[in-house]
């Protein structure tokens, strides 16, 4: 898949899934996601492959958030 390609996966990606950003690396070739509702520090999902990422978005969903206090607003 090229890096166009790729971007717009991500950008679809991130519209099914609004609760997350979604970029496609151009240099690391991973997708990258950020949760937008308040959750651990550093949050964050790496994937090569878009298709391991909704899976993986509903398990940090679904994660006990004891520690989110942080809520990304410093």
């Amino acid at each position: 898949m090229n890096d166009d390609a790729s971007r717009e996966v991500a950008e679809r990606t991130e519209r099914e899934n609004p609760g997350w950003i979604v970029v496609f690396g151009s240099f690391t070739k991973e997708f990258v996601c950020f949760p937008r509702f308040p959750a651990p520090k550093g949050t964050m999902i790496v994937a090569l492959y878009p298709d391991a990422l909704p899976a993986r978005m509903r398990e940090v969903e679904r994660a006990p958030r004891a520690d989110s206090k942080d809520t990304w607003t410093k």
